[in-house]
């Protein structure tokens, strides 16, 4: 079910499946690849097949729940919800990378001018100089400015991007009734198992899912524990 999406917390390797006779295989389960009966170099992390079903389950349903719910709600608490500043601000900065652009090829020509006028001797090599120098000073600066605005533009459309991916995601999965990989793989970027601990005498285990797209989305922790029993 969870093949190749199942991650160590400590070490970072990935949990093998291991399945065990019973009568209804509830014992299936997943362990550190570097376990190897306390003589490897990590501990177990063993969380049962059937327990981590529960879970990604559950997490899957509260973020469709909250979709379905209220989609400002979600977005919001994903992204914080871009705001009509922010909307401004990207479009401002796009205006910006253009005007950039079309100066930083400006100033090729005017060099490529100022050199010929070097070599005919319209102008003196000195100013040749001086002039090259400042214009060479504003291009690289122009080019910096391009870079990091095209870098925060870049990313705000891939946000926007990732959400209706997410989204599609969610809605092509209305209704299900149970997992199954294909559901799995289309939700789930990476599973990763904490080792478990005692609590009040109980055993239980932090799991956090990563979602395609989203990352993990820690609004959840508001109403579902992270910690199961295993």
């Amino acid at each position: 079910m969870f093949s190749g999406l199942v991650y160590c917390a400590d070490c970072g390797s990935k949990l093998h499946f291991a399945t065990c006779k019973s009568f209804n295989g509830s014992q299936d389960h997943y362990r550190c690849a570097k376990y190897k009966s306390n003589t490897g170099s990590c501990t177990a992390h063993f969380i049962r097949e059937e327990v981590l079903k529960q879970i990604v389950w559950s997490r899957i349903f509260d973020v469709t729940a909250l979709f379905f719910d209220d989609i400002m709600a979600f977005h919001e608490m994903m992204y914080q919800q871009r705001s009509a500043e922010t909307e401004k601000e990207m479009k401002r900065r796009k205006r910006e990378v253009g005007q950039a652009r079309k100066r930083i090829a400006e100033l090729d020509r005017i060099f490529k001018r100022i050199y010929e006028d070097d070599i005919s001797g319209t102008i003196s090599h000195d100013r040749f100089l001086k002039l090259s120098a400042e214009y060479e000073a504003e291009q690289r600066e122009l080019e910096e400015k391009v870079k990091a605005d095209q870098q925060e533009v870049d990313t705000y459309e891939q946000n926007k991007s990732d959400f209706d991916s997410f989204a599609a995601i969610i809605r092509k999965y209305v209704g299900i009734k149970e997992l199954t990989p294909a559901i799995v793989n289309e939700f789930i970027k990476k599973i990763i198992v904490h080792a478990p601990e005692k609590v009040d005498g109980k055993r239980v285990q932090k799991v956090d899912i990563i979602f395609n797209f989203v990352g993990e989305i820690n609004f959840l922790s508001a109403t579902q524990p992270k910690r199961q029993g295993a």
